[in-house]
């Protein structure tokens, strides 16, 4: 599984698919920040975070493969840093640190949903647009969101839907104080998560790197 190691400064990566197993990230301070965040995720969100990364970097991945959000702008000057134009092996630590901020804003919509809760209150049929919004303002890019981004995110929102009936959520008590800390439990659909092995084995989304988008639309 690909990561930062402290304090060398260095990307470590599996080989397969070619490329270096050790990449510097001089000039990427961004990315070592980032896995900073994503260590401060996985110790308020427990094992859980290893799928929320996940599918976050499976999303990132194909907004980079479809050229959308910072495909042409802000991942185009890193892979100018790193020196490989458009390499598929180096694709997660491209995009790394935009899919810390998703695989954040997935653990706040998980938070209201393992409460039977929709994001922000939304109405239902809204949870999508509401969230997805947020998203985008996290990541700086609202317009790039709303021109096509959203598309990658409104599939994981699908995934992970609130089911229960309108009706029987409003008869729920409120969430107890303190119900935004603590670990998250696995959840639909994440059941049985895998806890080695590669990342993207713990996505709940179909699409994989070099497969087509299309299906996403």
């Amino acid at each position: 599984m690909a990561g930062v190691r402290a304090p060398s400064r260095q990307w470590l990566r599996s080989t397969a698919g070619g490329g270096p197993a050790q990449v510097s990230l001089a000039g990427l301070g961004e990315v070592v920040r980032a896995h900073r965040r994503r260590v401060r995720l996985q110790q308020r969100v427990g094992p859980y975070a290893r799928a929320l990364l996940a599918d976050a970097l499976q999303v990132a991945a194909a907004w980079w493969q479809g050229r959308e959000m910072g495909s042409e702008t802000l991942w185009a000057g890193r892979e100018a840093v790193l020196g490989t134009g458009r390499q598929r092996w180096a694709v997660l630590l491209v995009v790394y640190p935009e899919a810390v901020i998703v695989a954040e804003a997935m653990a706040v919509y998980e938070r209201q949903r393992q409460w039977g809760r929709e994001f922000a209150g939304g109405a239902p049929g809204w949870v999508s647009k509401r969230w997805i919004g947020f998203v985008g303002e996290r990541l700086a890019m609202p317009g790039p969101m709303e021109c096509g981004g959203y598309r990658m995110l409104r599939q994981w929102t699908l995934q992970h839907r609130v089911t229960a009936p309108v009706v029987d959520r409003l008869a729920l008590p409120a969430p107890p104080p303190g119900y935004r800390a603590g670990h998250l439990p696995v959840m639909d659909p994440h059941q049985g998560l895998p806890v080695r092995g590669a990342l993207e084995d713990a996505s709940c989304l179909d699409w994989r790197l070099g497969r087509s988008v299309t299906s996403a639309e």
